[in-house]
């Protein structure tokens, strides 16, 4: 793992995860005192007691007053995802519709708080592709995405290929980026927050049209961050499963 690229809260996150995959969770599931962490992953007290909380509100670790800090062996081993790592084109094609992507913009922006994710200064140049997906000949989903300025042209982003490529198979062929898995946060929004969306989905003035935000960062086998977007999606139209892997507990 690169612990360059990767913030510290994530970095402490996979190597704790990673030292209870080696548990044997049949003899004791007790983990090592908050002081034993922090010295094994040469961080401070205060890092080990943030990520604990982070995996105790997941449901992977409990927390006994006076007792320890204790692996919940059948959460730590449940996978909850939404099409890990699955084209958008595949979402929409899986909803029964034809798909296509068509590139609005592409742009230099100032990291700002995404600075945190990259590793780099807030004033660190990343660019920043706007997209709208189709469901036949409907927009579905808006998306805002940022990558590292200069990986990518903006004369790529903007070849004919992109319309009907996957994702994954343009950013391999153009940047050689591979991305291996990526983190999914689901929540609420509205037009009313996002006025482009108004425009783009055509929301009668004075009205407000929900969607869900789907909010994901890609990494590449070395589990650096390469992509980070914000994916807004119609309801109307595009139906969301939550496929949850239970096979590890059968």
């Amino acid at each position: 793992m690169n612990t360059h690229e990767v913030p510290l809260r994530e970095r402490v996150r996979a190597q704790l995860l990673e030292l209870i995959s080696e548990m044997d969770l049949t003899v004791n599931t007790r983990l090592l005192s908050e002081g034993q962490l922090a010295a094994k992953f040469q961080v401070s007290r205060s890092t080990i007691r943030t990520v604990l909380s982070d995996l105790e509100v997941e449901g992977k670790v409990i927390r006994r007053q006076g007792s320890g800090t204790y692996v919940n062996s059948q959460a730590i081993q449940v996978n909850t995802t939404l099409y890990p790592r699955i084209d958008l084109r595949e979402i929409v094609a899986r909803n029964g519709y034809s798909a296509r992507s068509e590139v609005l913009s592409v742009r230099q922006i100032p990291a700002g708080r995404q600075s945190l994710l990259f590793n780099c200064g807030p004033t660190h140049q990343l660019q920043e592709i706007r997209s709208l997906y189709y469901a036949d000949e409907f927009p579905c989903m808006y998306c805002i995405d940022c990558i590292r300025d200069g990986r990518i042209t903006e004369d790529q982003w903007r070849t004919p290929e992109l319309a009907t490529q996957s994702i994954y198979e343009f950013l391999k062929e153009a940047g050689n980026i591979h991305v291996k898995w990526d983190m999914m946060r689901l929540r609420a929004a509205t037009s009313g927050e996002v006025p482009e969306l108004a425009v783009y989905f055509e929301v009668p003035v004075g009205k407000i049209r929900p969607f869900i935000l789907l909010e994901i960062t890609n990494y590449d086998d070395k589990n650096n961050p390469v992509l980070c977007g914000n994916i807004y999606v119609d309801t109307e139209r595009i139906k969301l499963n939550l496929v949850r892997d239970l096979g590890q507990l059968s």
